[in-house]
């Protein structure tokens, strides 16, 4: 995740979709959330250490997923300045590519909010908003949260292959799509929907000298979740 700020605050203005995953596994807890909160001894019970998020939200049990980070100019790039319609467009992508590895979901829908409160002790996977995308028996896949600073926008979320043990009524790709997925498969086709919904022709690159040098610096602010990362910078947080 300091990658991800490292390439929030770059000076390379060109947009990034970058996908990873976690080893070991993590409990992010969300920029509001207070790590008081937390069970630390289970998280630890459960393989997880506990850091913290640049975005707001629920906690998240990263385990056996695939994370998503789009770094990019509101406005430019296919990427849209307004808030609710970059949620739209990006998890309409994610539906796509869910659809293309036989999982199939759609929006939460009306009747839900649209962004979460700040929050205390609850999960991410365990709370639904308008725009989330869920399973055929309403179970959570994709939630995804907003960090906006000094024009950019990080924009990002998880995709669980498998049910999180900390966050056992989420769903998963597993789970809609009837079949284990792997990671490799899962990226291929996110990388493919996600080029065509922000209608951007990808090329694989590498992180500059620099953008690694401020990840090291920045990675501190993550693995201490009595800490806020991100602190000294004007910023907008969303979550949905």
């Amino acid at each position: 995740m300091a990658v991800d700020e490292a390439l929030l605050r770059g000076a390379d203005r060109r947009p990034v979709l970058r996908l990873y995953a976690w080893s070991p596994a993590a409990l992010s807890l969300g920029w509001f959330q207070p790590d008081e909160a937390f069970d630390a001894e289970a998280a630890r019970a459960a393989g997880a250490v506990l850091v913290r998020r640049l975005t707001g939200g629920g906690a998240i049990h990263h385990d056996r997923e695939l994370t998503f980070s789009i770094v990019a100019t509101p406005g430019a790039d296919g990427y849209p300045a307004d808030t609710i319609e970059a949620y739209r467009l990006v998890h309409s992508g994610l539906a796509a590519a869910l659809a293309a590895v036989g999982a199939r979901v759609a929006p939460r829908g009306e009747g839900w909010p649209l962004s979460t409160r700040p929050r205390a002790a609850e999960f991410c996977f365990h709370d639904h908003t308008a725009l989330d995308l869920v399973d055929e028996r309403e179970r959570k896949l994709v939630g995804s949260a907003q960090r906006r600073a000094d024009g950019r926008v990080l924009h990002h979320g998880s995709i669980p292959l498998a049910v999180p043990s900390l966050t056992p009524l989420s769903g998963s790709v597993a789970l809609a799509a009837g079949r284990e997925v792997g990671w490799d498969e899962l990226a291929d086709a996110v990388v493919h929907a996600l080029a065509r919904a922000l209608d951007a022709e990808l090329q694989p690159d590498a992180l500059s000298v620099d953008e690694r040098a401020r990840a090291g610096a920045l990675a501190a602010g993550y693995a201490d979740p009595r800490t806020r990362p991100g602190a000294g910078f004007a910023a907008e947080r969303r979550n949905s």
